[in-house]
């Protein structure tokens, strides 16, 4: 089966930090957790798949294209990043112009452009916003809007970095809804989180990555079983809880 992304005996070392040997498969229409504690390696690990750093050796691949600096351009357009924190993703003086930025960089006709923006902040529920300073933002709305960002380029697979960070119960529901519809338009997931509420519940297998090193790869139901799992993720049961309480009065 050909792979939405293949990370292949990747090496990487910065100061006392290293990536050793990392194997990591995403698969077309996958869902897949990368976990893992607190300064494990999860973002170095998306920065050198999204060529913002350079493997020392071993090869990256996405949908069979190694990822080089002459591909890199290329390759940008299939895969989309949001970052853990939205103040390190917008820029532009208006929501607008800021989503409508990546759709400009390709070149696309004007009415394109105006097509994109309307879409994506329609699909993260933001087409109110669209004059709004993008300082002028809270937190989870601007994650949202960097997330159109993101979608209007059309990307075939999307690289979350703990998109549910920071952000309260309601809005959690909120980008759970965003992305799975968007999953279901056909993107890749893969997304990073240290919670083991959202690996249960969000994804079709796990990666844990501890000092470095993928220590576990595989179907997330035998995941939830694994001490190596267990040991190397935290918990949300605050958050489990909330959404068990909701269900319930959903059905009251």
């Amino acid at each position: 089966m050909t792979c939405a992304i293949d990370m292949n005996h990747v090496f990487f070392r910065y100061d006392e930090f290293k990536i050793e040997d990392v194997k990591l498969q995403l698969h077309i229409g996958e869902q897949k957790a990368l976990a893992g504690l607190n300064g494990s390696g999860k973002t170095t690990l998306f920065k050198l798949l999204l060529g913002l750093l350079e493997p020392d050796s071993g090869d990256i691949y996405i949908f069979d294209k190694k990822l080089t600096k002459d591909t890199l351009w290329e390759i940008r357009q299939d895969v989309g990043f949001l970052f853990q924190n939205p103040d390190d993703q917008l820029f532009a003086p208006t929501v607008w112009e800021d989503v409508a930025f990546g759709p400009r960089n390709l070149g696309l006709s004007n009415e394109e452009i105006e097509d994109r923006v309307e879409w994506a902040l329609d699909r993260v529920g933001m087409s109110k916003f669209v004059t709004r300073p993008v300082n002028q933002m809270s937190h989870g709305e601007a994650k949202r809007i960097a997330l159109a960002g993101i979608i209007a380029m059309r990307p075939s697979i999307l690289v979350l970095d703990e998109p549910f960070s920071g952000l309260d119960f309601k809005m959690v529901t909120t980008m759970i809804d965003i992305i799975q519809r968007l999953r279901q338009d056909g993107a890749s997931i893969l997304f990073t989180t240290h919670n083991s509420f959202f690996i249960e519940n969000w994804s079709d297998s796990v990666a844990v990555i501890k000092e470095g090193r993928i220590v576990y790869d595989g179907p997330t139901k035998e995941a939830m079983r694994s001490r190596v799992v267990t040991e190397n993720i935290g918990d949300w049961s605050g958050l489990r809880k909330k959404i068990v309480s909701s269900r319930s009065s959903l059905l009251d």
